[in-house]
């Protein structure tokens, strides 16, 4: 394969978006505005400009293989970088600024056009009416994923701007072979088709033989308003909070934070009266580093139980963190790198129409969770600044995905710990309820004791 070519993992999510879903990633800054006047368009596009040589990895777009007889191409894109700047000048309150996110989510990116975008709400006051100034970058999954998120905050707000690195990103080519790709891609999709066949016959016969049980579990759930096909539309939601207020001794802050959500997701169910089903879980992404075969998406995920039967806080939470420290384990089993493998041997017409086909909601699998979660821990090694004004705090967002109506993030910088969520506000209409359960349910679970310190 081409070095520009996308690896089929980051070229699943391509295809994902090409069939109607959306999959674009989000993250987002919060600075102190308090330094003085909201900067100007022409203060941003100057500040970017500055960057642009580190930059340089994001200067790139999809260029699609004829037929889809091999996976798409990265080719330069030299559009003028200010193109990809979006600066919202007029003035919004919080909730204002979350509308504006939803809006910009409902509309997926054409990464064939434009692979990312960089918006600045240069004029915002939070939700206690201080002065901030916030920067969103909406982006291709295909292209960048959670574990770039420290590189790409140091590369933006450092105070010299380190070059970019993506790992597993390839590099852009002016010039895709993409005729001659498409030759090769036709002439060995009999060759590709029996090395996958054989590959899968062989491990399917090593499962046999040792009883490999390891990989993501994905036993479908029971239905509730959460796991069904969801609608385009987009609400946004988050609150930051002192990271040491959710730090509980015995278990992870992100089994903390998975503990708040089943209890916010159970009291939401029964006040709705659609009742919690037993099977509650949450699908989390799970960093899976050093595997080239992942791309750029060196992420994966598993399917963690919530335990709404344990009454008792302090068991659902020591529960919850058990379950979560031996699914951790399955993103990098042997059985689940195998499966990484035998796809990366599947004739990308065959990967393309498998990924890039929605099923009718009538027809598509069953959901293997309630809602998602990814939660990422950023360690800055240089003060973060955007024109002088003091980082806050980060967050990020995951995709929705078509059948499971409502996502989490948690992310850790410093001492701030942020939450968000995204939802499909037609089926969850009144998420700011279901926020403020999840911060009584987050400030009730830090407090519950879990055991020993670790």
């Amino acid at each position: 394969m081409h070095d520009s070519q996308l690896a089929a993992n980051d070229a699943c999510f391509y295809y994902l978006a090409r069939s109607g879903r959306s999959t674009d990633w989000t993250m987002w800054w919060v600075f102190d505005g308090a330094a003085g006047t909201p900067p100007t368009a022409a203060d941003l596009v100057a500040y970017l400009e500055e960057r642009a040589e580190a930059l340089q990895p994001l200067r790139r777009r999809v260029r699609d293989v004829p037929g889809g007889f091999g996976h798409p191409f990265w080719v330069v894109d030299d559009s003028p970088l200010d193109s990809h700047l979006t600066v919202h000048a007029e003035h919004l309150d919080w909730a204002g600024l979350l509308e504006r996110m939803g809006d910009i989510l409902a509309h997926p990116l054409d990464a064939r056009i434009n692979a990312w975008q960089l918006h600045v709400f240069a004029d915002v006051s939070d939700s206690e009416s201080h002065p901030v100034v916030v920067v969103m970058i909406h982006v291709s999954h295909a292209l960048m994923a959670g574990p770039a998120m420290t590189a790409l905050s140091e590369t933006l707000f450092g105070p010299a701007a380190q070059p970019l690195r993506i790992d597993g990103l390839g590099p852009a080519t002016p010039r895709p072979p993409v005729a001659t790709t498409a030759i090769r891609g036709v002439l060995s999709t009999p060759w590709r088709l029996l090395r996958f066949w054989s590959g899968l016959r062989a491990e399917n016969r090593r499962i046999a033989r040792t009883g490999d049980d390891g990989g993501p579990s994905l036993t479908p759930r029971t239905a509730t308003p959460f796991n069904r096909r969801i609608g385009p539309g987009r609400a946004v939601r988050t609150f930051t909070i002192d990271l040491p207020s959710v730090r509980t001794p015995g278990i992870t802050v992100t089994a903390t934070g998975l503990t708040a959500i089943s209890q916010a997701l159970q009291r939401y169910l029964d006040k709705r009266g659609d009742g919690c089903p037993e099977d509650l879980a949450a699908f989390v992404t799970i960093a899976v580093p050093d595997v080239p075969v992942m791309g750029v998406n060196q992420v994966g995920a598993d399917v963690v139980d919530l335990h709404p039967g344990q009454d008792d806080p302090a068991r659902r939470a020591l529960a919850v963190d058990a379950t979560l420290r031996l699914r951790r384990g399955s993103a990098t089993s042997e059985r689940e790198l195998n499966r990484l493998h035998l796809v990366d041997r599947l004739p990308s017409r065959v990967y393309r129409t498998a990924y890039g086909t929605l099923r009718p909601p009538e027809t598509a699998l069953p959901a293997v969770a309630h809602t998602i979660l990814t939660s990422i821990r950023c360690e800055p090694t240089v003060e973060w600044t955007l024109l002088d004004r003091p980082f806050r705090s980060a967050a990020m967002l995951p995709p929705v995905y078509p059948d499971i109506a409502l996502a989490h993030s948690f992310v850790g910088v410093g001492d701030s710990f942020t939450v968000s969520v995204a939802a499909d506000p037609e089926i969850v209409p009144d998420l700011d309820d279901y926020l403020d359960m999840l911060r009584e349910s987050l400030e009730q679970s830090a407090t519950t004791p879990g055991g020993t310190a670790v």
